[in-house]
């Protein structure tokens, strides 16, 4: 008779489930890791084509700004980020995005500059180097 199965069998059932369980809830947790980028990451590709679509520099410049604050106060300890200004908050983003494009690239423009009117940034070599420092930043803690 196939029923009641041997000691083996239900072991080897509990061990199933529980293996389920866990990989569940690895799973959630990677996920829960990456969503803030993936949720950057989507909102930089919005923003890329609202920039198409209006040709509106200074508003790109400063809505990639705002983006590049709200994930880093997201995946960073608020304390570091909230108070960093000027080439503090530039030195910040070469430091985790692991680049000099922030404080002797076309990124300087993401310090004091964008709050003047006159700013001529390079936009379209912006746009990937947010992509870069938000994919290269480290997992939500």
């Amino acid at each position: 008779s196939f029923w009641p199965p041997a000691p083996g069998w239900w072991i080897l059932t509990v061990l199933l489930i529980l293996s389920f369980i866990f990989g569940a809830m690895w799973f959630y947790r990677v996920q829960k890791k990456r969503k803030p980028k993936n949720e950057a990451l989507r909102i930089l590709k919005n923003l890329q084509i609202l920039h198409q679509n209006s040709q509106d520099e200074l508003e790109s410049l400063r809505n990639l700004s705002n983006l590049l604050r709200r994930t880093a106060l997201t995946i960073y300890e608020n304390d570091t980020v909230a108070s960093l200004q000027g080439s503090a908050w530039l030195e910040f983003l070469d430091k985790t995005g692991k680049t000099k494009e922030f404080t002797q690239g076309v990124g300087k423009v993401l310090g004091n500059e964008v709050f003047k009117q006159n700013v001529n940034p390079d936009i379209n070599a912006l746009f990937p180097l947010v992509k870069k420092w938000i994919s290269s930043s480290k997992n939500y803690n």
